[in-house]
């Protein structure tokens, strides 16, 4: 580990407009279910939802390992205009992630380089912020803010409203759970 001072993106990432009338939270972590739902469930409540300005989602990284850690802490280092896209990246491909957790945490970082190249960061700098003190703080206050907040510990996740989802594994409950809220926050006017 390190205590350098490195700088690092300590920004949520969202998707949609900031003046919506909802916000969701989308809690995803380096797991198979994450995976699908980032292939098959967010591009659409992107385009139904977000894009639309219904509700803006904000995506919060839970590392459900140590290799997690390390890597939402190296996606950090990434620019935050670019984080979105890395997280996606990561998501996209779930061999690698799953290599990755079959490994010693000792190796993961070459793991997780593999899903951060073409990104910006050098690889001698990636593994700095894998292992920085302050970043995997950072990731770790967010973990227990999911953990305090609404009792999750498994991603993915979805919470809107009063309403906590865990491990949804279709789109089905997520929309409901977006429509009552939507239709609850339209009688309460």
């Amino acid at each position: 580990f390190n205590d350098e001072e490195i700088p690092f993106n300590d920004k949520l990432i969202t998707i949609g407009r900031a003046d919506a009338p909802a916000t969701g939270i989308l809690i995803l972590g380096l797991s198979e279910n994450s995976s699908y739902l980032m292939k098959r469930v967010i591009p659409d409540l992107e385009k139904k939802y977000a894009k639309s300005g219904k509700v803006k989602f904000v995506i919060i990284e839970l590392p459900l390992t140590w290799h997690d850690m390390q890597a939402f802490a190296g996606f950090r280092c990434v620019s935050s205009d670019k984080h979105w896209e890395v997280m996606q990246n990561a998501l996209s491909y779930p061999r690698d992630h799953y290599q990755m957790k079959q490994a010693s945490y000792l190796n993961a970082p070459g793991y997780i380089w593999s899903m951060m190249k073409g990104y910006g960061v050098e690889r001698a700098q990636a593994e700095k912020c894998m292992r920085n003190n302050a970043i995997v703080g950072h990731v770790e206050g967010q973990r227990r803010l999911i953990k305090e907040s609404w009792g999750i510990d498994t991603a993915p996740s979805f919470v809107i409203g009063e309403t906590v989802l865990t491990n949804p594994t279709s789109e089905g409950p997520i929309i409901s759970a977006i429509e009552n809220y939507l239709e609850g926050s339209k009688n309460e006017k």
